[in-house]
């Protein structure tokens, strides 16, 4: 009988002091890399709040009005990362005075050049007036998204308004379709192993992360100079190659040439990995360097590039403090900031 008090009073502890906080549906949020690790001491719990003076338009919301910008992208268009202003295009709606529609990835494209591709040929760019297509992407995902064949002739006969605004949004599921965590469970098990783990053997890879020293004090948790990333944001750099990075660059050239004839003009946006922004840093110096951004800079485009890596490494130099999330692979408000008050639209 005291063994099972003794295993539920454990459990409850490692329930209180860990999975409840990361799993948490209060007024306070903490990020995917809490959630993965159980890593108390860089979380930075936070609420999601807009103070800015205009709001994009989310697809959900959508009335088939006119709009000025298309955005279409994965998470961090969806509002990853949480916290003060997540949606990235309420810094485009507001610094640039202009209606901002957000969508998911179509059924039936297989990547968001694609998604744009169906909505030109079916006409709805032009019924919309878009002037802006703003496509965006994680840098991981990016390879495998856009170095590839693209179908230019893709079309559909079906009500695009509709298709828009029934898509299941993935990255904010609904209260229901939210799984419900009991306080005895087998979470509890791995926040205490993930936790032992990580006091017995130090820095370096988990399971799904990597913990590592830096040598700057960059984030406002209780440890300020250690930093977790996301283990694809290693494990990807090996397709990170000349041929595949100007593939990106020739699809997007192609699609821009293809938007121009409908007097629309493209952004792309390619959000550095929280690894690739901050290895500059870290103390051990045993991984791989990315060179993404390094050679599609240099490559010609006719879309305007929103160089991320090159400005937020700026904003480090500075000194500023949670540009990334510390408990989280999404940037913050901060970088939000920095990225988008110095973009000027091509007119």
């Amino acid at each position: 009988m005291s063994s099972l008090l003794v295993f539920v009073c454990l459990n409850i502890i490692i329930w209180k002091l860990y999975v409840d906080k990361v799993n948490s549906r209060g007024e306070y949020v903490v990020g995917d890399l809490a959630s993965m690790s159980y890593y108390m001491d860089l979380t930075l719990p936070r609420k999601n709040i807009l103070d800015l003076k205009k709001k994009h338009i989310s697809f959900s919301e959508f009335n088939n009005t006119k709009v000025d910008m298309l955005v279409v992208g994965d998470s961090y268009s969806n509002g990853g990362g949480n916290g003060r202003n997540n949606y990235y295009q309420d810094y485009i709606a507001t610094y640039n005075d202009l209606k901002v529609l957000n969508i998911l990835q179509l059924p039936e494209t297989n990547n968001f050049i694609e998604t744009v591709i169906l909505l030109a040929n079916s006409g709805y760019l032009k019924k919309l007036d878009v002037k802006y297509v703003f496509i965006q992407s994680v840098q991981r995902e990016a390879l495998e998204r856009f170095a590839t064949d693209i179908n230019y002739d893709l079309n559909s006969s079906e009500d695009i308004y509709k298709m828009i605004t029934s898509v299941y949004d993935i990255y904010n599921p609904k209260d229901e379709d939210k799984q419900e965590i009991e306080i005895m469970n087998n979470l509890n098990q791995n926040a205490l192993l993930y936790n032992v783990k990580f006091m017995l053997k130090g820095y370096g890879k988990f399971k799904g992360y990597y913990i590592e020293k830096i040598n700057k004090e960059l984030f406002s948790s209780k440890i300020s100079d250690e930093v977790i990333f996301f283990t694809d944001d290693i494990k990807k750099l090996k397709y990170e190659n000349d041929e595949n990075i100007m593939e990106i660059n020739d699809n997007f050239n192609k699609l821009a040439k293809f938007l121009r004839e409908q007097d629309i003009e493209l952004l792309v946006m390619i959000n550095a990995d929280k690894y690739n922004v901050y290895s500059q840093y870290i103390s051990s110096h045993k991984y791989p360097k990315s060179t993404f951004f390094e050679i599609l800079r240099k490559l010609p485009k006719r879309y305007q590039f929103i160089d991320t890596k090159e400005i937020l490494l700026k904003e480090l130099e500075k000194g500023v403090k949670d540009l990334y999330y510390p408990d989280d692979t999404h940037w913050s408000y901060k970088a939000s900031e920095a990225v988008f008050k110095n973009i000027k639209l091509n007119e």
